[in-house]
């Protein structure tokens, strides 16, 4: 029963591991994609969200839908990895776990804008690491006020 309770309370530290991993190697293969894999990847889902709002089909309205949902991409993934590094640093039960997890959001952030300028067709923004960030605050955020919820 001891070696039971044992797994059960390193639960959570694994799984929140094992997410932040994945994606962490998510980040590093999609930032690794040259320009043309990129844009084909991020157009799977502009069609969709093209047809679904049965969008016109012109250059402007295009471009548009492309950066909405590549920036929205950039953002969710980041808070997939605020959230988890949030729940992995409580479980080390760390004094301060919003430190560690800002601090491993932002180097995250700015490795990967800076592995894009190794693709061919790629570029570095601080405005994406800036949403990236973003991204990792609120997921971290919300898993912090899920765990205040669930203590009380």
């Amino acid at each position: 029963m001891k070696i039971l309770s044992r797994i059960k309370s390193k639960l959570p530290l694994i799984i929140s591991a094992a997410i932040v991993l994945a994606t962490l190697a998510a980040l590093f293969v999609f930032s690794g994609q040259d320009g043309e894999e990129s844009s084909a990847t991020s157009g799977v889902i502009v069609d969709f969200v093209m047809k679904l709002f049965n969008l016109p089909d012109d250059t402007g309205t295009l471009n548009t839908v492309t950066v909405v949902i590549r920036k929205l991409a950039h953002f969710a993934i980041f808070a997939i990895l605020g959230a988890s590094l949030y729940a992995f640093t409580s479980s080390l039960l760390l004094l301060r776990p919003y430190i560690s997890t800002l601090i491993v959001g932002l180097t995250a952030a700015i490795l990967n804008e800076l592995q894009q300028l190794t693709s061919a067709g790629r570029t570095a923004s601080p405005r994406d690491v800036a949403i990236d960030f973003a991204g990792v605050l609120v997921g971290s955020v919300v898993v912090w006020g899920i765990m205040r919820l669930i203590r009380r």
